[in-house]
């Protein structure tokens, strides 16, 4: 069985040292809203819960009555989201990456699947999505302030580079511990970035 942990452990890093990722177009199951209290948010866990239902309803495949031309047995990828500030608390978008073989067919199957008490399908997509150049590090706990250690770890590997963050205004976190988060979990921390003119640094590629 293909596990996300064990074949892309350079993406998925649990290393406080910050690098680099390089992530191209890939498919995303997505939900979007807005939270006052971050990961703690019942809004966030309400439609990051749908979201992972949905992903692990596809990873069934047949055996779910999952049409995947290709399928492989695999291990659904971690919720992830990208966080932005607002003057009322912050927007959010969950993204939950997919393997190459799923498809739009699939996502809309497994909608047909699920019963959802409190969320609207509607509220849930299929989306081509690429990620770009990312630095990242790991993070133990969630994010509380802007001065955590884990955006000084990222913020100094881009001062000393010279390269330049492209939304210093929001970053994604990633769960690799799933949700919801607790002080022992760890999440992914990442920030996007333009090289500005810097040679390219080692990166992951995917």
């Amino acid at each position: 069985m293909f596990n996300w942990e064990t074949y892309e452990p350079d993406e998925y890093s649990k290393s406080e040292h910050a690098h680099f990722v390089d992530l191209t177009t890939r498919s995303y199951i997505t939900a979007e809203g807005h939270a006052t209290k971050h990961t703690d948010d019942p809004e966030f866990l309400r439609l990051a819960k749908a979201a992972a239902r949905i992903a692990k309803t596809i990873s069934g495949g047949p055996e779910e009555d999952i049409p995947v031309s290709g399928f492989k047995a695999y291990v659904p990828y971690p919720v992830q989201a990208v966080w932005r500030k607002t003057d009322d608390g912050e927007d959010f978008k969950i993204w939950i990456k997919q393997p190459l073989f799923i498809d739009e067919n699939a996502f809309k199957a497994a909608l047909e699947k699920i019963h959802f008490v409190n969320t609207h399908r509607e509220e849930l997509h299929f989306e081509q999505l690429a990620e770009g150049i990312e630095v990242q590090t790991i993070n133990h706990g969630p994010i509380k302030s802007e001065n955590c250690q884990a955006f000084q770890v990222l913020n100094k590997t881009i001062k000393e580079g010279n390269y330049k963050r492209t939304r210093p205004n929001e970053h994604r976190e990633v769960y690799i511990d799933s949700l919801p988060v607790t002080p022992d979990s760890l999440v992914l921390i990442r920030f996007a970035i333009d090289l500005n003119g810097q040679p390219e640094p080692d990166m992951v590629r995917n």
